[in-house]
């Protein structure tokens, strides 16, 4: 195959997939793919997953591709104004596996979470790509995906740090996500966190 014949195919995609390349001309071709990255036509996002070096791309959407996952955590906390800092490395919640990768355009977080919790996310448009949607968790969810994951959260000075907006939070959405949690660990740092957010409003 020829590049510009690639590029025609894959010119409005974000993360270029070897099942993608497959679906589109039948076969891979590992050394073509690598003379292509050492001319700087193509870039790698992670191991089988490539981009277009000339191309837009929309790396919060690149999280969900890199990834089975949700945007969510710190990163999603930040995007809703809910903690002050600005996030730098992009964080997820998978329901694949967790990772971290790192490429040209950041390093990505991906943290486990049990199948019946992947759940509380909702989709936004893309800016960059006009025709896709980033998976991101709803402000509730990632607050509650931080106590979750989050072991060193555990007193009320810990959640106090956070500095937290609680004007965009709607506590009692997070009450269904806490209801199915088991670990009797995991249930005392949410009844810490609540008795800390019940004394702050």
């Amino acid at each position: 195959m020829k590049f510009l014949e690639f590029k025609k195919h894959f010119d409005e995609f974000n993360i270029i997939t070897h099942q993608d390349i497959k679906n589109v001309f039948g076969e891979l071709n590992p050394v073509q793919l690598s003379l292509w990255k050492q001319k700087g036509y193509l870039k790698s996002a992670k191991k089988g997953m490539y981009l277009l070096a000339d191309n837009q791309i929309d790396k919060i959407l690149m999280a969900n591709e890199l990834n089975d996952s949700y945007i969510s955590l710190e990163f999603a906390l930040s995007f809703y104004q809910i903690i002050p800092e600005i996030a730098q490395a992009i964080t997820s919640v998978s329901n694949n596996r967790q990772e971290v990768v790192e490429n040209d355009f950041g390093v990505f977080y991906y943290h486990k979470i049990t199948p019946k919790l992947f759940t509380g996310f909702t989709l936004i448009q893309s800016v960059i790509k006009n025709n896709r949607v980033i998976k991101i968790a709803e402000p509730e969810k990632a607050l509650f995906d931080l106590i979750y994951l989050r072991t060193d959260l555990k007193t009320r000075k810990d959640f106090k740090a956070l500095r937290l907006n609680f004007d965009k939070i709607e506590i009692e959405k997070m009450s269904k996500y806490i209801k199915v949690i088991e670990a009797e660990s995991i249930k005392k740092r949410f009844d810490n966190f609540l008795d800390y957010y019940n004394a702050s409003i």
